[in-house]
């Protein structure tokens, strides 16, 4: 499976219903829509976030040492698309079998649009925007071949600006946030500020 078909694959899980709880984002300047619900702006964020999960995931899960170029673009649910262009860089240690990258990457939505269900309503958000990120991470590599690699460690930034229609309304997201991961809980921390809120909120991908 390539990198464009597991990630248009895993838009369905994100737009399915986040893991995380945000609060809502600021009052936009469109009629006749209330403001961007809590859980609109928890999809978007999450959007985010696991874009860039997995696309630099597909590279920081390679068993070699190396400089990679990260170019991955997908369809997005409702039409649009998203595009992650950036590089990594790997090094393996053949003592422990750890692999670490790091990475630095843009993702560009162009009105990347998914449905929600609120209420008895179905609404349709479309993102447009870019979000730099970058970070590092740490696998340990199995020392049976064919078993699965073991998360060590995940840090990283996202910082840029969406905008995002529901309806008739538009509201402009500033995104400011740190992602950690805790190998003991496996669970994913986010922190910082999303469209003017502060966050703190976990989650947990099955990774």
């Amino acid at each position: 499976m390539n990198g464009t078909t597991r990630l248009h694959g895993f838009f369905a899980f994100v737009t399915a219903g986040s893991m995380m709880v945000f609060t809502g984002c600021d009052a936009g300047t469109g009629p006749g829509e209330p403001e961007l619900a809590s859980e609109d702006a928890a999809a978007i964020a999450g959007l985010i976030s696991d874009v860039d999960l997995l696309s630099v995931g597909l590279a920081a899960l390679s068993a070699t040492s190396g400089t990679r170029t990260l170019t991955r673009s997908a369809p997005c649910p409702a039409g649009g698309s998203v595009s992650v262009n950036g590089s990594s860089e790997s090094a393996r240690d053949d003592k422990t079998l750890i692999v670490s990258t790091k990475w630095s990457a843009t993702q560009t939505h162009a009105a990347c649009a998914f449905t929600r269900t609120r209420g008895e309503q179905t609404l349709t958000a479309v993102i447009d925007g870019s979000v730099t990120t970058g970070g590092n991470s740490s696998y340990q590599l199995p020392k049976t071949r064919g078993e699965p690699r073991t998360l060590l460690s995940w840090s990283s930034t996202k910082v840029g600006s969406t905008t995002t229609k529901v309806g008739d309304r538009t509201n402009t997201c500033a995104v400011d946030v740190k992602e950690t991961y805790d190998p003991a809980t496996k669970v994913f921390t986010l922190t910082g500020v999303v469209c003017g809120r502060q966050v703190n909120t976990t989650r947990t991908l099955g990774r």
